[in-house]
């Protein structure tokens, strides 16, 4: 069981890019790509023109490169990634909300639900770890029991 634990960080650490053992971070995950419009731009570091997404913050905290839980950060927020990585996010307002809703026709805050349940998944290497520690307790008991031993 160690073994495929083990074995399991790896694979894990390959899919997701979780930046260390044990972190508590914050992310922005794409909720919909803003049209191409004068209004959905910001200026960068350099002073060009950026194209802005709409996201949703959250902030994750995972153990072994595996995720234990996700909250909300900041909710639905404007960001841009730079080709070297770096994200750059600017809270969006109920007015800027309703601004996308008379542009793209789509309501984002009725819309989109952020799906917390695939932050949890941490949790089944503990469940099957304290499963497997269990079973074997119950194995020497029964051991013990058939013995004649307390």
């Amino acid at each position: 069981m160690i073994l495929a634990l083990a074995l399991a960080m790896p694979v894990t650490a390959w899919t997701e890019t979780r930046r260390s053992a044990m972190s508590n971070t914050p992310e922005v995950v794409l909720v919909a790509e803003l049209p191409d419009d004068p209004r959905f731009e910001a200026y960068g570091a350099d002073g060009r023109s950026v194209a802005l997404d709409l996201g949703w913050s959250y902030r994750e905290f995972s153990a072994f490169w595996m995720p234990f839980a996700a909250w909300k950060e900041a909710g639905f927020v404007f960001y841009a990634r730079t080709p070297e990585g770096d994200l750059h996010i600017a809270p969006a307002t109920r007015r800027e909300l309703a601004s996308i809703k008379a542009l793209t026709g789509r309501n984002y805050e009725t819309e989109y639900r952020f799906p917390y349940w695939r932050h949890y998944w941490g949790w089944i290497s503990v469940a099957v770890l304290l499963g497997y520690v269990l079973w074997l307790r119950r194995r020497e008991k029964a051991r013990r029991d058939a013995d004649g031993m307390m």
